[in-house]
């Protein structure tokens, strides 16, 4: 027989009044948290697999907010680059007033330059305009500065553009190089020097060789056989004497037509003949004065130190007996660039090059992993940067001329400087102007090719969004699932555990009296 003791029964009591109140206190909390768990150890399964997508959770966070911030850069980008394009007028939108398009078009219909320095001025403003824009920020950072945002990019000095310090015309010229493929020195006015200091190079942009025989058929009369011919009152000169085509002198009566060359070792032997045998080598007097006259005409030709002519061979390098001469479009000492340039040309395009092809790489969901070399792999993550000369442009093309916008307006807005207001241009001239007119136009179209592709990568950016949204979306389903306890339930459990808590304490209320037993011992 078990002796029931009022002691037992109240250690009973308390034990059970504990669980009661242990089980009250987890289902408030359980109401509370609205978890199904708080530490590892009451669902280690569970909780385990919350971990990893609480992980992706973060995740995918963190790239919603690097994917929005960029998204908002490069709105931001495309507003900018939006009044750019207005201020082009890519679309010629009917030419509208205060574009450089119009203002161009108005020039060129202009040739009298009436309002030549009313529409300069509007030029040099709207290409100003333009860089003045893309100098525009997004936060802290400036948008088309490329991987550098704390850094003004494009800054003008002495009406020439550069891009975070660099010019943005930069490029190596091709020079004059001999068959060894060293540089063909020249000195500082354009004459072929071995031993200039210092050196220079000659740039091949406008040179071409000619034979020499073709120079001096084409341009260089050949001496023909004079007579003196009194002229008075005004001068007695030398003139050449006319021969009929058989060779004989002309008299009274005669065709003539013809002059005797005295030099036919240099000119006869190649185009004329003999005549009769004995070395009389005749010139049609009209082919004469065609070459006469050509010879105002002929091309500048590369000189040595002593201003004899340069003889090169028929690649153009400096060669004794070479047959062939040089010819510079323009003058020579134009076509030059000194030792110390050239190298600054190389050292500044390949710093253009670098910046061109910075990237500045952000993770936005595309999975973003380096291969087995520890390199990032490019398509899995997003390049950022934005670079304003692969809108604007940058370089020389094949002529030598700027690909850069601004540097074009520039050039047009100098050439029209050279033309006095209310002066007609001449043809040359006029052509020279409309093709740089061309020339800017092909870059406004390149303009629009980057800024499409620009809106290109914005709509990848806003529809890359919305899918880490629904990723978002749907880890937090699971999470909930997983994590998140039925409201219902948990309300339910809490006033049964509450329910069973006042309970238990009014039991005690009738068992607690003490016994007879409680009181002997």
């Amino acid at each position: 027989m078990i002796r029931a003791t009022t002691g037992g029964v109240l250690r009973s009591y308390r034990k059970n009044l504990m669980n009661s109140f242990i089980n009250q206190n987890k289902a408030r909390d359980t109401v509370l948290t609205q978890r199904t768990f708080n530490s590892y150890a009451e669902d280690p399964a569970a909780a385990a697999k919350a971990f990893r997508l609480r992980k992706s959770r973060m995740a995918v966070e963190n790239q919603y907010d690097v994917c929005s911030e960029t998204f908002h850069k490069f709105q931001g980008a495309y507003q900018c680059l939006q009044n750019v394009d207005e201020v082009l007028d890519t679309e010629n939108k009917g030419n509208q007033l205060n574009t450089i398009k119009s203002t161009t078009l108005k020039m060129l219909n202009d040739p009298t330059g009436d309002a030549r320095t009313q529409l300069k001025t509007a030029l040099d403003q709207m290409s100003e305009a333009i860089v003045q824009t893309l100098n525009q920020k997004y936060g802290d950072t400036f948008i088309f500065a490329g991987a550098d945002g704390h850094n003004v990019p494009f800054e003008i000095k002495d009406n020439k553009l550069y891009y975070r310090g660099v010019p943005v015309d930069a490029a190596v010229p091709d020079v004059l190089k001999d068959a060894g493929g060293a540089f063909v020195k020249l000195n500082q006015e354009g004459q072929y020097d071995p031993a200039a200091s210092p050196e220079c190079y000659l740039k091949t942009k406008n040179i071409e060789p000619i034979s020499i025989s073709s120079y001096e058929d084409t341009y260089v009369p050949p001496a023909v056989e004079e007579d003196y011919i009194p002229n008075p009152p005004f001068a007695d000169q030398w003139g050449p004497v006319e021969y009929n085509a058989d060779g004989t002198p002309k008299g009274e009566g005669d065709a003539g037509g013809y002059y005797k060359i005295t030099d036919p070792n240099r000119y006869a032997s190649a185009n004329l003949s003999d005549v009769d045998g004995a070395g009389t080598y005749l010139i049609s007097v009209e082919k004469y004065k065609g070459m006469e006259s050509n010879a105002q005409n002929k091309p500048q030709l590369l000189q040595n130190t002593d201003l004899t002519l340069t003889e090169v061979n028929k690649d153009g390098v400096p060669t004794p007996g070479g047959g062939f001469y040089l010819t510079i479009d323009g003058k020579p000492e134009d076509q030059v660039i000194t030792q110390g340039r050239y190298e600054i040309a190389i050292e500044d395009t390949a710093k253009l090059q670098t910046l061109i092809k910075e990237k500045q790489f952000v993770d936005i969901g595309l999975g973003m992993q380096e291969n087995d070399r520890n390199q990032l792999i490019e398509s899995s993550a997003y390049n950022a940067a934005l670079h304003g000369i692969t809108f604007l442009g940058y370089g020389e093309d094949e002529d030598g001329d700027p690909k850069n916008i601004y540097s074009l307006v520039q050039r047009l807005k100098e050439m029209a400087a050279s033309v006095p207001d209310g002066s007609d241009w001449s043809t040359p001239f006029y052509e020279e102007f409309r093709g740089v007119v061309q020339k800017l136009e092909t870059a406004s179209s390149e303009f629009k090719t980057e800024f499409t592709n620009m809106a290109a990568g914005t709509t990848k950016l806003q529809t890359n969004l919305k899918l880490l949204e629904d990723q978002h979306y749907n880890l937090q389903e699971q999470y909930a699932e997983l994590e998140d306890v039925n409201a219902a339930d948990a309300i339910t459990s809490f006033i049964w555990a509450q329910y069973c808590y006042n309970a238990a304490l009014k039991v005690g209320n009738n068992i607690l009296s003490e016994t007879l037993m409680d009181y002997l011992n």
